[in-house]
């Protein structure tokens, strides 16, 4: 007795194609790559500065939810898209994509009150960024 198995095309791109292969498409998709600097930009300006609070948890979790299906419309596994995600050296770059943006800004990123300014100034102009935060 023969058993049929139907694959997509995106399953058989997906099983052939090696982690660094999907870091660099994952990371050259802007839709995800810029939504990641923005939960990384979020996430520095929320644990540098205690006077403000990250989006609420259900905010949050659709936030990455968004990310995640669309990462997985592209065909990519669920370790795929997680392994990406938890990659130190992809986390490194996008840290230090973070800082260098906070320092065109005129931000120093390491500094508390000049995070907090910033935050506030952000705050203060309901910038996306800014819509994202709340002042405690």
């Amino acid at each position: 007795m023969a058993t049929a198995l139907l694959v997509t095309g995106s399953a058989v791109a997906s099983a052939a194609t090696t982690q660094t292969e999907v870091n660099e498409t994952l990371r050259n998709t802007p839709e995800i790559y810029n939504g990641l600097f923005t939960a990384a930009l979020i996430k520095h300006v929320v644990d540098t500065c205690p006077n403000v609070s990250p989006p609420g948890r259900l905010a949050r979790v659709n936030y990455f939810l968004t990310l995640y299906n669309r990462a997985r419309n592209m065909g990519y596994s669920r370790s795929q898209i997680e392994a990406f995600v938890e990659d130190k050296q992809e986390q490194a770059r996008l840290e230090g994509i973070v800082k260098a943006h906070l320092q065109r800004e005129g931000v120093e990123p390491e500094d508390e009150a000049s995070v907090c300014a910033y935050a506030s100034a952000q705050i203060a102009e309901r910038s996306a960024l800014g819509r994202q935060l709340r002042e405690r």
